[in-house]
């Protein structure tokens, strides 16, 4: 059976591509699979390969929570609109731009649950690294992927975790 690990994913930019939904306002509409938008017609549309890559995680025994500088209320209008809110089984979103000590929450949570899980099986993906110093400060040397700069798309992505984490798990059976 495959060992436990995170997947913290990072919205905006990165789930979908808007770069703020906290600056949508709401109520969001479906414009089609992939699109939502607000009644100022500002859309949002999903990355369908982000989508593909946190099904295909947790189907490898990923824990996914979002990991999001964002208001929580959009956010999870958002994911409800979308359709995608079971994909997640935490979120570690708020309005603040304090992830290091969400995923800390987070960690502490499982923990007291039973799943304790070492940085090195932690997994975040961000469009931007300006969390990663507070981050491995805080919590240590987690696996980040900075999406659309250091690697191309999901498909690397999933190659990392491959790599880091499903193939050792492996090697240890």
């Amino acid at each position: 059976m495959t060992k436990n690990w995170i997947l913290a994913m990072d919205l905006d930019g990165t789930l979908w591509n808007h770069l703020n939904i906290s600056g949508v306002s709401p109520p969001y509409m479906r414009v089609d699979d992939a699109s939502i938008k607000n009644n100022d017609n500002v859309i949002i549309t999903l990355y369908k390969s982000a989508l593909d890559f946190m099904r295909w995680a947790k189907s490898n025994g990923a824990i996914i929570t979002s990991l999001s500088w964002n208001r929580t209320d959009y956010v999870n209008e958002a994911l409800s609109k979308f359709g995608i809110t079971e994909l997640f089984d935490y979120h570690s979103t708020d309005y603040t731009p304090d992830k290091d000590q969400r995923l800390l929450k987070l960690i502490e949570k499982l923990k007291l649950s039973g799943i304790d899980i070492p940085p090195d099986r932690i997994v975040y993906v961000d469009d931007r690294d300006i969390h990663m110093e507070a981050i491995r400060k805080n919590i240590g040397n987690i696996i980040f992927i900075n999406i659309w700069k250091d690697i191309k798309n999901y498909d690397e992505a999933k190659k990392i975790v491959e790599d880091n984490i499903l193939k050792l798990d492996k090697q240890k059976l």
